[in-house]
């Protein structure tokens, strides 16, 4: 095989890339990979530089990734180096996070070749706006509880999976201990918030887990019920995602204050 050839089929692989990429197609992405290929990359969600190594390793590490994407959009040059295995590509990325917003990066990234697969690839990208990513869990706990405290029913269920899952990790006299589904959680809510003039929850905490995508957040929920009485206590929730909503909701808190709002249901429903 002549330098120009290798040239030729090293550039074809990196376009083939940046396609897969953007059509979010993984096994066209994974078919791009040597076995035992890697994949380095400036800083990993833990904030520290990393690598993944293995074609299998790779293709589920992205995988994950387009968990959390809608429409992606990218633009890219490419460009041969001295060594014909190799090719130098900048691109920039835009796109639509299912939970909400836009991720923007942009960056330049190295590749080795063989033949026609992937045998080491390099990146490296704008870090702080790839560790925005992983914050959009964190943003959607916050803004889950910003739509309670608005009393917008409708613009909080848009925040849930439709297979979503409330469960409350201690047994509380008058509530199910697990409600499933979308719209069963929002009609349960929607009688919740009947018994409610205000629900005001006063963030104390919020923390993502490390190398998961769990969000504990710790409040204070003060709410006025409807009977006059005031609600007030120490709340700490764990939120988990699926595509980039809320798929399960576990909240602890002391029962014994909670029975002023089971009473203030029943009145509502008798």
């Amino acid at each position: 095989m002549t330098e120009q050839t290798e040239g030729t089929r090293a550039l074809r692989v990196a376009h083939d890339f940046y396609a897969a990429l953007q059509a979010k197609d993984v096994d066209a992405f994974a078919g791009l990979w040597e076995p035992d290929a890697v994949y380095r990359v400036p800083v990993t969600p833990d904030g520290v530089p990393g690598e993944f190594t293995g074609r299998d390793t790779i293709a589920a590490a992205v995988g994950q990734f387009f968990t959390l994407f809608g429409d992606t959009r990218i633009t890219w040059d490419a460009e041969p180096m001295a060594d014909s295995r190799k090719v130098l590509a900048t691109w920039t990325m835009e796109i639509d996070l299912l939970a909400g917003g836009t991720y923007r990066n942009r960056g330049a990234s190295i590749f080795r070749t063989a033949g026609d697969r992937i045998a080491e690839y390099t990146e490296y990208v704008d870090t702080a706006a790839f560790l925005g990513l992983f914050a959009a869990n964190s943003a959607t706990a916050q803004r889950f509880f910003a739509l309670l405290h608005d009393r917008d029913i409708d613009a909080w269920g848009e925040l849930w999976h439709d297979r979503g899952t409330v469960s409350l990790p201690q047994p509380v006299a008058g509530l199910r201990p697990r409600i499933e589904g979308r719209d069963d959680i929002v009609a349960a809510y929607r009688r919740l918030f009947a018994a409610c003039e205000t629900f005001d929850a006063e963030l104390t905490g919020v923390h993502p887990a490390v190398n998961s995508d769990a969000v504990c957040v710790q409040y204070t929920l003060h709410a006025k019920l409807a009977t006059g009485a005031v609600y007030t206590n120490n709340h700490t929730a764990v939120l988990r995602f699926r595509d980039g909503l809320v798929s399960d909701y576990r909240d602890a808190f002391s029962p014994r204050p909670f029975g002023e709002v089971i009473d203030a249901l029943r009145q509502r429903t008798s």
